[in-house]
């Protein structure tokens, strides 16, 4: 027999399915996400408290929410980003917008408050009846435009979408004209009226565009003729022109405090890749250059994109993000597209014309572990395993790759490494594994900064009674809470993907013209930007559209990084597996031996 409690579950439990099933539900790249179109007044926060997830996973899935959003636009939910917890008592969001939260037992004012980081008096302006008390089960209106410690675009309320005329050229299709205006094929169905005929050669129609909407800039005019012996090399980077107060070429380089972040990257990176095209022409580069803005979000980036005059290119030098980096490589799949700036993996799976030249944290681990045994396989290694879950997927990955390289290393002593597992600050276990008669490699993957702080100082003490080199990760460096002065004793070594040494010849000659053409200092992006540049259209030059195997044989040698590019499979494109092993001595990095 059913009892009546039983009943009221099986009811609820099917009006959760029912409002799952009537939720769009769309994979993209193997990830599912949640389909919520924007209403008025919504925000990015609203939005993100409503569906349980945090809102940098929500910024993380839709860029082009950087700039805020628009009534109709899509926003997508990634559903391995939902925080369970929190769904059982997400609010729902309200008809003008907001957030209504329903008190549940035992909750507080207070604690509600804090959960939607508002003020209490706020929040009890905004509900009188709760002056009295709350009761389970009472609706409260969260007042959201009172939250703090969120940025500014997660609590500006959705706007309307201006329209702008378009006269549909012979070719054009709604997918391609979504691409270029920043929207979706759906909202310009919408703000047609439905286009019953579809689109027409000839036709005026009207596209919705987010306000603020720029149409792609052209930074550079394009060479308009190509002949047979000449190459077409494309830059699209994210100059992001319009945030800024000042036109690139008035402004230093880095000089600015107005001059925006990525605006600066791009251009470091641009100088750099114009002393290396000086290079490549005196030695005989044959091509066209083209250089794009692409903005920072997709609504910019996807309008160039879909420029006709990027047809024929052989080789494209960027964008920065990842979604356009895939856009791009789909739009393009005759030209290679390199990605020059820190990106997953994941960025080269199914995309065989895509290089990704700076290594990734994985790559840099196995080299870091090849490294160790190759220099230290008679000694004892120590692997350090604290129980910190940030830190768990790099221990597996080191401890794999250590083992790996043990198993294949005649010097070794042992076939496994020893695991120490100290906590964030107790370091007993470790002590009890060190070896007074050998040297002890220990090896930590971790940069949570109380157990590395307290690991560095908890070594440098004992740096009398045993001999002891640490192996850890770049990460350290920048923690205020460590000295150079505690890393010297310890003979600190990391992998890093670059390293510019400052008494080459070469560094000092491109520092010096850098800074007698642009007017300021270089910095890595620069460097990035020569290396690469000069690398790929080298090997342009000389192997013809087979550019990534030439790489290696490409002289002289780069400036500051190198290129040992490889792939899992003839439908990934390649990444970069080279790296340097930098040491901490006298105060400063130099290359370790």
């Amino acid at each position: 027999m059913i009892t009546l409690r039983a009943l009221l579950v099986l009811a609820m439990q099917a009006a959760f399915l029912f409002t799952v099933q009537a939720q769009e539900v769309r994979t993209v790249n193997g990830r599912k996400y949640v389909v919520h179109r924007v209403e008025a007044g919504q925000t990015l926060y609203a939005i993100a408290k409503a569906k349980a997830v945090p809102v940098e996973a929500l910024l993380a899935a839709n860029p082009g929410a950087q700039d805020g959003l628009s009534i109709g636009e899509e926003v997508l939910v990634p559903q391995d980003a939902v925080l369970k917890k929190e769904l059982r008592s997400a609010p729902v969001l309200s008809a003008t917008g907001g957030l209504q939260h329903t008190v549940q037992k035992k909750e507080t004012l207070f604690g509600i408050a804090r959960k939607y980081a508002v003020d209490v008096n706020a929040l009890l302006a905004s509900n009188p009846q709760a002056q009295t008390g709350l009761q389970e089960g009472m609706v409260l209106v969260v007042p959201v435009s009172e939250a703090q410690g969120q940025q500014h675009v997660s609590l500006s309320p959705a706007k309307p979408e201006r329209l702008v005329d378009h006269t549909i050229q012979p070719g054009e299709t709604l997918f391609g004209l979504a691409q270029r205006y920043g929207t979706t094929p759906d909202a310009i169905v919408r703000a047609n009226e439905g286009l019953p005929t579809g689109p027409q050669a000839g036709q005026i129609i009207r596209i919705p565009v987010a306000e603020g909407f720029e149409p792609p800039v052209l930074v550079e005019e394009p060479s308009p003729v190509r002949s047979d012996d000449r190459y077409q090399v494309t830059f699209l980077l994210p100059f992001a022109v319009a945030t800024n107060d000042s036109v690139l070429a008035g402004t230093p380089l880095g000089g600015s405090d107005r001059f925006h972040t990525t605006s600066r990257m791009a251009a470091q990176f641009y100088a750099g890749a114009r002393m290396a095209l000086d290079s490549l022409r005196e030695a005989g580069l044959k091509a066209d250059i083209r250089v794009y803005d692409t903005g920072e979000t997709a609504s910019v980036w996807g309008g160039v994109i879909k420029q006709q005059e990027l047809i024929g290119t052989d080789l494209f030098i960027g964008p920065f993000h990842r979604a356009a980096i895939e856009q791009l490589a789909r739009s393009q799949p005759n030209a290679h597209v390199v990605c020059p700036v820190p990106q997953s993996n994941k960025v080269i799976l199914g995309m065989p014309n895509v290089s990704k030249v700076t290594p990734s944290r994985s790559e840099l681990i196995r080299h870091s572990a090849r490294y160790v045994v190759q220099r230290h396989a008679a000694e004892q290694i120590i692997q350090l395993r604290p129980d910190i879950v940030a830190d768990k997927e790099a221990q597996d990955q080191m401890g794999r790759a250590l083992n790996e390289a043990l198993a294949g290393n005649s010097q070794r002593r042992t076939d496994t490494v020893v695991v120490a597992r100290p906590g964030r600050r107790d370091h007993t276990d470790l002590i009890k594994k060190l070896d007074p008669k050998r040297l002890n490699v220990i090896v930590s993957t971790c940069e949570d900064v109380e157990f590395a702080t307290s690991l560095v100082g908890k070594l440098k003490s004992l740096v009398d009674q045993y001999r002891i080199v640490l192996v850890g990760t770049e990460a350290l460096l920048g923690m205020e809470t460590i000295a150079a002065s505690d890393l010297d004793p310890l003979g600190f070594l990391f992998a890093a993907a670059y390293f510019a040494d400052p008494k080459d010849e070469r560094n000092l000659a491109f520092l010096s013209g850098f800074q007698e053409r642009f007017h300021t200092d270089a910095d890595e992006y620069a460097y990035l930007g020569y290396d690469v540049t000069y690398q790929y259209l080298r090997s342009l030059m000389e192997h013809g559209g087979d550019v990534v195997s030439g790489l290696h044989e490409v002289s002289p040698r780069p400036l500051h990084m190198g290129f040992r590019m490889s792939r899992t499979g003839p439908e990934n494109g390649y990444r970069n597996e080279y790296a340097i092993m930098l040491k901490q001595q006298d105060l400063t990095l130099v290359q370790a031996p």
